[in-house]
């Protein structure tokens, strides 16, 4: 499968303008990528605050249709973050994947940054579950920024057989302070990943500056071995396209059989004992 990593700088706020931009690299790259990801909230922007309850979007807006048709259209497949509108006025930070011209799948951020600078737990509410999606020969989870710090969700992950893991990042420089390298990190967590779990691992941050974030980018695509495949620059947007083989997943798991071993009553009851506070 051609897979395309798309490092875009969203306009701060402008839902049309950054559809208007999604829609036109779609149709760039027709023939060229079978999927193309972008960016955590890539249709907005990030820092919104009390903006985002006037740019939610429902998988029945008329710019998800859009988004629908083109794919639809040209044959390309898509992934991209927005603000989702759900019931009862509960905004959420979620991914959608749009495959084959309909909606496929959404998820909603789990676990929404409250540390560092960030502020999104002021605002959205929380997912509920990890979610997978065939697309081509691989299956898919899409975890959202801070969810991929949660180990536990790529472990949930991996046992729905992933072989492709998504990351949508919104990622500045310097978010959680001085000492911590956002780009050293990220890398890190995703060959980590990529290596126990034997998958293929795309990471795929935004550029751009707004209000005193700036989103440096480097975006990239990990295969099952840690190694780097595609990577996109620092500070400029960008699109890499790589091929990702579903039979490099299958000799990375023969090597390094975690989740063929793995005992999940283990898990569940250590986690059963920290729950009731009796683990000890």
């Amino acid at each position: 499968m051609k897979l395309g990593i798309v490092q875009t700088a969203p306009v701060f706020g402008d839902v049309q303008k950054n559809l208007s931009e999604m829609l036109h690299i779609m149709r760039e790259f027709k023939g060229k990528a079978d999927l193309l990801i972008f960016p955590e909230l890539s249709l907005t922007g990030y820092d919104l605050k009390e903006q985002l309850y006037h740019v939610g979007l429902t998988p029945d807006s008329k710019e998800i249709k859009q988004v629908c048709e083109v794919s639809k259209e040209i044959g390309v497949n898509v992934v991209f973050g927005f603000v989702e509108q759900g019931k009862g006025e509960q905004i959420y930070n979620s991914a959608m994947m749009i495959r084959d011209g309909k909606v496929y799948s959404v998820q909603r951020k789990l676990y929404p940054t409250t540390y560092g600078i960030f502020e999104e737990g002021k605002y959205f509410s929380k997912g509920k579950r990890v979610h997978v999606a065939e697309i081509d020969s691989f299956t898919s989870s899409m975890l959202i920024c801070n969810d991929m710090w949660h180990p536990s969700l790529m472990h949930i992950a991996a046992h729905f057989n992933t072989s492709l893991l998504i990351g949508l990042i919104n990622s500045p420089e310097g978010g959680i302070g001085p000492d911590v390298s956002s780009s050293i990190g990220w890398e890190r967590v995703g060959q980590f990943y990529a290596t126990v779990y034997g998958c293929y691992v795309a990471l795929v941050n935004r550029v751009g500056t707004e209000n005193d974030l700036n989103f440096y980018g480097n975006s990239k695509v990990i295969d099952p071995y840690g190694k780097i495949i595609a990577e996109c620059p620092f500070g400029e947007p960008s699109v890499q396209i790589c091929e990702i083989n579903m039979h490099e997943v299958k000799n990375a798991r023969k090597q390094l059989p975690i989740i063929r071993d793995e005992d999940v009553h283990i898990t569940l009851r250590h986690y059963a004992e920290i729950a009731n506070n009796s683990f000890h």
